[in-house]
């Protein structure tokens, strides 16, 4: 029944390095950071495919919330909600040209915000020298994101197993003000290097995927913010049932590497102990601003065919927990990819 699956898995991952972008406002700057869970872990993500062309559309809606106090921009932020919609185009190339024994491939994803609205209390912002202010506000943008090009990517493969190495250069390309709330762009350079397995039975269906990945982050010479190094693995467990259906459990882990550096941290603490001393709560302490978050949900898949082509529709939907220093909720996400 599956001996075709490594056909059908052509156009489900559009290569490995199918990656999504989130505006600045999810530790790392703004609790936030170019790496987006739910779009770096998916069906056969390691998967050596044919050479040829490949696209994918990816539509996902995240809903958070933070309350332990965040940096927007040059604003200093306690208690903020987040709703997100992202639409991503993805177009990736396959080549046959072989590097060291791993295929060569290559891609490029644009990211459009179709609404980001966020609803802050604000303790701080950038104008008010030395006074701290308390007021609720909110505000919405949407339009082109930071673009990503993925200038290598190499895939070896050995019988039912696929490793993948790729790198990811997100640009900061999308729209940027540093007194805004809102920012569809992070206004600096983020360098992803990934690795990767997959495994597939053949015959059962049987499949397990992984990556790791290591980001480094320029400094953002807007707010003098320089966010730390990110550590993020991400995995699926499935099972295909045919060539046309499969289902799964799909997850992540993040972790920050170094602590972040900027002056707005320093205001952020000072922001947290009024806080304190007004109403009683006791805060945690800033800490270098670290991030940890972890999340898992389910993933399915449907392939038709519509004359000799096959298109893929993927849905997953991520829930996360054991979350420091980030914004935490869920994340939907349904996806369309083939080849052409």
């Amino acid at each position: 029944m599956f001996d075709k699956m490594y056909f059908t898995k052509r156009a489900v991952i559009a290569t490995a390095f199918s990656l999504s972008l989130c505006p600045s406002v999810q530790a790392t700057e703004s609790a936030s950071s170019h790496y987006v869970p739910g779009v770096y872990n998916d069906f056969f993500m390691n998967a050596q495919v044919a050479p040829g062309f490949y696209f994918r559309d990816d539509l996902s809606y995240y809903s958070a919330d933070i309350s332990a106090g965040t940096t927007l921009g040059r604003n200093v932020a306690v208690g903020v909600d987040l709703q997100l919609w992202t639409n991503t185009f993805k177009l990736s190339y396959v080549s046959d040209l072989e590097i060291l024994g791993g295929r060569y491939g290559a891609g490029m994803f644009l990211p459009v915000v179709l609404d980001a609205n966020v609803n802050a209390s604000v303790e701080a912002g950038p104008f008010l020298h030395g006074g701290t202010v308390s007021f609720q506000t909110r505000d919405n943008q949407g339009g082109m994101g930071d673009l990503v090009v993925a200038p290598l990517s190499l895939t070896w493969k050995w019988g039912d197993v696929s490793v993948n190495l790729s790198e990811a250069v997100f640009m900061p390309t999308g729209y940027y003000k540093a007194g805004d709330l809102v920012n569809l762009g992070r206004n600096h350079w983020s360098f992803d290097t990934i690795a990767g397995l997959t495994w597939l039975h053949p015959t059962r269906g049987h499949e397990i995927s992984f990556n790791a990945g290591f980001m480094s982050n320029t400094k953002n010479d807007a707010t003098q913010y320089q966010s730390g190094d990110e550590f993020h693995m991400d995995y699926t467990v499935a099972q295909h049932f045919s060539e046309a259906f499969g289902v799964g459990v799909t997850g992540y882990y993040y972790h920050q590497l170094s602590g972040d550096q900027s002056p707005l941290l320093d205001q952020l603490a000072e922001v947290r102990a009024n806080i304190s001393a007004r109403t009683g709560v006791q805060l945690s302490s800033v800490n270098g601003f670290k991030g940890e978050a972890a999340g898992v949900g389910p993933i399915v898949r449907y392939s038709p065919k519509f004359g000799d082509k096959q298109v893929h529709f993927i849905g997953k939907w991520i829930h996360e927990f054991d979350v420091k220093n980030r914004f935490q909720g869920d994340t939907g996400m349904i996806s369309v990819a083939m080849d052409f």
